[in-house]
Parts: C-alpha cells; sequence; structure tokens
C-alpha cells in the first residue's frame, strides 16, 4: 500500500499547473476589455443625462415665464383704459391712457402725416431759437 501511495504522488497527471504566460495574457485581456466596458457604459449614461437635463431642464422655457408672455401678448391686440399715477402724486393726479393694438397704432402712424410745429418769433435783437429737425425727415427742417 505505500508503494502505491508512492507512485500516486509520482504520477504526472495529478500534478497539473496552468502555464503562467496564457494566465497572465487572460488576465491582462479581461483587464483590458472590462476597462472598455466601464468606459463606454459611462460615456452613454453621461450623453444620455446631458441630453435629458437639456431637454427637461435648459431648453423648455419656465412656465411663469411663457404665462406672462401669453398675457402680455394678449395685451397688445385688445383696446383698454387704464390710470396711470405719477410718481409722488395721488389718485387724484392719475392721467388716463389708452392702449390700442399694434397694427392700429402703425396704420394711424402712418397714415398720418406729420403736423408741423409752429416756430416762435424772436423779438428784435434776438437770436432765433434753434429748430431741430423731425425725426424721419433726413435732416431737413420744416
Amino acid at each position: 500500500m505505500i508503494a502505491e501511495q508512492g507512485q500516486l504522488a509520482t504520477e504526472p497527471e495529478q500534478l497539473d499547473d496552468p502555464e503562467s504566460g496564457w494566465t497572465w495574457f487572460l488576465m491582462l485581456v479581461s483587464f483590458v476589455l472590462l476597462t472598455i466596458t466601464i468606459v463606454a457604459v459611462a460615456v452613454v449614461f453621461f450623453s444620455f443625462q446631458g441630453r435629458e437635463v437639456r431637454a427637461k431642464v435648459i431648453d423648455r422655457p419656465a412656465e411663469q415665464l411663457s404665462t406672462l408672455r401669453s398675457s402680455q401678448e394678449a395685451l397688445l391686440q385688445e383696446y383698454e383704459s387704464y390710470q396711470v399715477v405719477p410718481m409722488g402724486g395721488t389718485e387724484a393726479d392719475a392721467e388716463t391712457k389708452i392702449r390700442i393694438p399694434i397694427e392700429r397704432a402703425m396704420e394711424l402712424t402712418v397714415s398720418t402725416p406729420p403736423q408741423p410745429q409752429p416756430q416762435a418769433s424772436a423779438p428784435a435783437g434776438e437770436e432765433a431759437p434753434l429748430v431741430m429737425a423731425e425725426p424721419g425727415t433726413g435732416g431737413e427742417q420744416r
């Protein structure tokens, strides 16, 4: 029985160790593949995250701003009368203003010719006051 135990210990089939070269090669290849996989997952994650942040936070207009803008655009399309209290004044000093739609204001501005400003005459011996050209007349005085 002792001889049989000695024979079992010296048999080459039972001393099967892997070669160190192949072990190192497989370890390095696995490490490189793991690194590439981690980097690829990180790139995909951050690109999707950036797109979602841009779509849901940056590019999305604020609801308050869009509500304010739509209410202001509605005011531009309707007639209205309102009062403005001068700074330091009271309700009795309030001036009544009228708001008209922009399209109508442009039509009135284009269709009405500008009225000439009356010129003040200077008394004898004094210089005549300076007369400024009206805007849009190309520097001509009226």
